[in-house]
C-alpha cells in the first residue's frame, strides 16, 4: 500500500515527531542535543519557518512548526540527513538513525496552538523528577516561555499574547496553564482525523480547499530535477573548471556534490539516488556526510556556502574551492 501523501500549503502548522530506530538513543550526550538544535535553527531560517515549541528527549523529539512557504518535507529531509551524518561520524556508526518517516499532525493554529505547546512542554513532566527540575529541563523550550532562558530559536509571542497583556502576567498565566494539575497525563489536546489533522470539521474543509503542495511520492518530478542537477554538476566540474584535479578525484567530487544536492533539493530516498549513480544507499549517506564536513569547514571562511542554496543550484563552482576538496 502506498504511503499517504503529506498535506503541505503556505502557512501550515505541524506538530512533528521523530524517533530513533529500534528504541536506540537519538542523543548520546549533550553535544548531540546542541548539534540538533543548531541544525534545527539553521534550517528553520533557511526555509523561513517559525518554531513555536520543542522538546528533546533521549529517543525522540517533538516540535511545533509553522511553514509560511509550505515546505515541511524539505526541512525535515535536510534536518534528518544532516543530523544522521553528524551522529554517525561522531559515534562511528553506519546506517539509518531514524525510525521510518517522521510523524506530522496538521494543527488548527487558532484553536490548538496553545494546547499543543502545553502537550510538548509537559513531556518531561511524565518522568519522576520533582516539579522544579521538570520545569528547568534544559532541552525544552518551556524555560524560554517562562523567561528563564533567552533564545531566538523559538517564537513565543503568538502563544503568550493569549495569556494577558504584560509579559510577566503572560508568563505566570502560561505556567499555570502548562502545570495545571487537572490536565490528564499525556492526553492529546484534540481529536486526530484519519488525515492526521487536529482541528474542527470547518478546519478540515478549509485545509482541503487550500492549494496543496503534496509531497512527491514516486512521480517523475523529482527524477527530472535529479537529472537536471546531474547535468549542472557535470558541467560545472568539467576539466576546464577543475583545475589540476586528477580525473579520478574530479569524478569523486562530482558524485559527492551531486548526491548531496539531489538529497537536498528533491524528495528522492537514498536508495533511489544511489540507483542514479550506480551505488548503494550507505555509499550515498557516506558521500553526503563528506560534503557536510566540507561545508562545516567552509562556513568559517564562507568560501562556497552560497553554492548550496536550497531553492536553486549555481553551476559556477570555482576551481579555487574545488582544489580545497579532499577525498576521505
Amino acid at each position: 500500500m502506498a504511503r499517504p501523501l503529506r498535506l503541505q500549503f503556505e502557512g501550515a502548522v505541524y506538530h512533528l515527531v521523530v524517533r530513533a530506530i529500534n528504541r536506540q538513543p537519538l542523543f548520546r550526550e549533550d553535544q548531540d542535543r546542541r548539534r540538533y538544535l543548531e541544525l534545527l535553527s539553521r534550517y528553520r531560517g533557511q526555509f523561513g519557518c517559525r518554531l513555536y515549541a520543542y522538546v528533546l528527549m533521549s529517543r525522540y523529539v517533538h516540535f511545533l512548526l509553522e511553514t509560511p512557504r509550505g515546505n515541511v518535507s524539505k526541512l525535515m529531509q535536510c534536518l534528518g540527513t544532516s543530523y544522521t551524518s553528524y551522529f554517525n561520524r561522531r559515534h562511528k556508526r553506519r546506517g539509518t538513525l531514524f525510525e521510518g518517516r517522521y510523524k506530522s499532525y496538521l494543527i488548527d493554529k487558532e484553536s490548538y496552538l496553545c494546547e499543543v505547546t502545553r502537550y510538548i512542554h509537559r513531556d518531561p513532566f511524565q518522568s519522576g523528577l520533582k516539579i522544579r527540575k521538570k520545569r528547568d529541563y534544559p532541552w525544552s523550550s518551556y524555560r524560554i516561555y517562562l523567561g528563564r532562558r533567552k533564545s531566538d530559536l523559538v517564537e513565543t509571542g503568538a502563544v503568550l499574547s493569549r495569556f494577558g497583556r504584560g509579559i510577566r502576567e503572560q508568563r505566570r498565566c502560561y505556567q499555570e496553564f502548562v502545570e495545571d494539575a487537572n490536565v490528564k497525563g499525556n492526553a492529546y489536546p484534540g481529536k486526530i482525523t484519519s488525515q492526521q489533522i487536529v482541528g474542527s470539521t470547518d478546519f478540515v474543509e478549509k485545509v482541503f480547499s487550500q492549494p496543496q503542495r503534496l509531497q512527491d511520492n514516486g512521480d517523475e518530478a523529482p527524477l527530472r530535477k535529479a537529472e537536471k542537477i546531474l547535468r549542472e554538476v557535470s558541467l560545472s566540474l568539467g576539466p576546464n573548471q577543475a583545475g589540476g584535479l586528477r580525473k579520478r578525484r574530479r569524478r569523486g567530487l562530482f558524485r559527492h556534490v551531486a548526491m548531496y544536492l539531489i538529497r537536498r533539493q528533491t524528495t528522492l530516498p537514498l536508495r533511489s539516488i544511489g540507483e542514479l549513480l550506480g551505488v548503494k544507499a550507505p555509499a550515498v549517506a557516506l558521500a553526503i556526510g563528506k560534503v557536510e564536513q566540507l561545508l562545516e569547514r567552509e562556513e568559517i571562511s564562507n568560501g562556497f556556502k552560497h553554492l548550496f542554496k536550497i531553492d536553486r543550484f549555481s553551476s559556477q563552482i570555482g576551481s579555487r574551492n574545488i582544489l580545497r576538496y579532499r577525498e576521505g
